[in-house]
């Protein structure tokens, strides 16, 4: 079930949410709006960006973290949604695996990528995604991940292949 505005008020409210930081006019009918942070990695490159003010160039692929840090119980998943104004743009943002499972925390990774023939800017702050959560019909445990959930990271998919 997909939680309502006033549901994910409310686990706000008592905690068992936990968004940091939360602002209400981000809260919307059944999501929370994602704020871009100030740091993201290029993966092709190695590269780290400041994203104060950046123009995302075409073709060019980045991964960023929310500023929002995100806290999940285990009974609640969190899907990670973009937003159409920057679809509308030619920018695909989290087209990658956009679920949080639960007992999640940390700041959920966005991935972009410039479809657009011109560059598009990308600013610390910019409202780019949204989070919708969702009740698990039993609780769920022991998440855990290879990645901190801090800061954008590399994929570590070849460490499988070892």
């Amino acid at each position: 079930m997909v939680l309502s505005k006033n549901s994910i008020k409310n686990a706000i409210k008592s905690r068992k949410i936990k968004i940091h930081p939360y602002h209400e006019k981000d809260l919307g009918a059944v999501t929370v709006d994602l704020h871009l942070g100030i740091e993201a990695l290029n993966p092709d490159n190695g590269k780290q960006i400041d994203l104060s003010e950046y123009h995302l160039s075409l073709d060019e692929f980045l991964l960023a973290n929310t500023q929002e840090y995100i806290s999940l119980p285990g009974n609640i998943i969190a899907r990670v949604i973009p937003r159409s104004s920057l679809a509308r743009l030619g920018v695909l943002v989290t087209f990658d695996a956009d679920l949080l499972p639960p007992n999640y925390s940390g700041k959920p990774i966005l991935t972009f990528k410039n479809l657009s023939k011109k560059p598009i800017l990308l600013k610390e702050g910019l409202a780019v995604a949204q989070i919708m959560f969702e009740e698990v019909d039993g609780e769920v445990e022991g998440y855990s991940s290879r990645y901190t959930h801090q800061k954008p990271e590399e994929s570590k998919l070849c460490e499988d292949m070892t």
